[in-house]
């Protein structure tokens, strides 16, 4: 993919969180920074970008996809700042920079998450140039998948869960996959796609959160802080069993995993929305095909 067809893409997603964000601090401006600084940290933007790409390749961008994108950006951003938290993972470092509980107090991080979430829900249910009934289905879909059903059930297995291979794919599918899904079910909703493409689009986020997760499994152990942005050695040294893909295999068995995953994921994307190179090129480039340790 060249810069010249990704980026324009991503600028378009960090105008509009920009533009939702600026007024985050106005009643509160400590709890405003919290959030803000969550929201607009340096991450890749890879679910957002990739929603747009897909919406480029079933009518073009329009406002209400952007805001959809958005919406799972400030998501993705409350679930890591919750996946931080010393209850949780402990980590102290988020895409190279302090962890929002640790730049600015449990209390607050925990705040600025909850908040997260009421803005993404309330960019859904205002998206700009959508039908009520739209807007309606935007929010349920992503209130299935951040609750009981979703990521909090992903996050519960994730920590408290016996391990074994299909539990592991579970916890992938609701810690991970289900925002993928959402983002892509939205993306049907607001382009009112028929129900076999609904159907493709789910089935390739599900494993999309898959090989994503297993990869994020991986970098926890071969993974360079300075490079990925954010503590390593995480699930090996979390208190109780191991978690991840590690918990139920040694590293050359997670690696083989990951890169049948990897395939698998490249077969679903034989469908009228992913045909075209600029979406494998992405996924390459966040994704990679062989699997180095960094140095």
């Amino acid at each position: 993919m060249t810069p010249t067809q990704q980026f324009p893409l991503r600028d378009i997603v960090e105008t509009r969180l920009a533009e939702i964000s600026d007024p985050f601090g106005a009643v509160a401006p400590a709890l405003g920074n919290a959030m803000e600084q969550a929201a607009l940290s340096p991450g890749k933007r890879f679910r957002a970008v990739l929603m747009l790409m897909v919406a480029e390749r079933s009518g073009g961008v329009c406002d209400a996809t952007v805001d959809a994108a958005c919406a799972v950006e400030l998501v993705h951003a409350a679930s890591l700042i919750f996946d931080d938290l010393p209850c949780m993972d402990d980590a102290r470092t988020r895409r190279g920079l302090p962890a929002t509980h640790v730049a600015h107090g449990e209390g607050r991080a925990v705040l600025a998450g909850i908040a997260l979430i009421t803005e993404a829900m309330r960019v859904l249910g205002e998206a700009r140039g959508a039908s009520p009934e739209i807007r309606a289905q935007l929010v349920s879909a992503m209130a299935r998948a951040m609750g009981p059903a979703g990521l909090c059930a992903g996050q519960e297995m994730d920590l408290h869960a016996a391990k074994d291979a299909d539990g592991v794919t579970r916890e992938q599918d609701l810690k991970t996959g289900v925002l993928f899904v959402a983002g892509l079910q939205m993306l049907s909703v607001i382009k009112g796609l028929n129900a076999t493409e609904t159907d493709q689009l789910v089935a390739f986020g599900r494993q999309l959160g898959r090989v994503f997760q297993s990869y994020d499994d991986l970098l926890d152990v071969i993974g360079d802080k300075a490079t990925i942005g954010k503590d390593t050695g995480r699930d090996a040294a979390a208190p109780g069993p191991r978690r991840g893909l590690m918990a139920v295999g040694q590293m050359g068995d997670v690696a083989q995993h990951y890169h049948a995953s990897r395939a698998q994921l490249d077969e679903l994307m034989r469908t009228r929305l992913f045909r075209g190179g600029e979406i494998a090129d992405l996924l390459a480039r966040v994704l990679p095909y062989e699997v180095r340790r960094s140095a």
